[in-house]
């Protein structure tokens, strides 16, 4: 019962700092792809405790279009999980 609390747990969070992928068709979707896979691998490094919300951010930097509105995104995603 632990076990799956602390799962839903790391979800919940993980879940307020994935990447969001339009399903816009002039979107190129394989890179997109990448990125979201390696905002997930950085969001799972974060949450196991291997690096820090401020190496998350340097390391997604590269494949976020727009930081401020990631983080403001991030932080609203928080708010609403009652973590902020």
């Amino acid at each position: 019962m632990r076990r799956e609390v602390l799962r839903e747990f790391q979800r919940t969070i993980g879940e307020c700092f994935h990447l969001f992928i339009p399903n816009d068709p002039l979107v190129e979707m394989q890179q997109a792809i990448k990125n979201s896979i390696l905002v997930e691998s950085a969001v799972k490094q974060m949450i196991a405790g291997t690096i820090s919300p401020d190496d998350l951010l340097e390391m997604v930097e590269p494949v976020i279009e727009n930081m401020d509105d990631y983080i403001k995104e991030i932080e609203e995603n928080l708010i609403e999980i009652y973590l902020v």
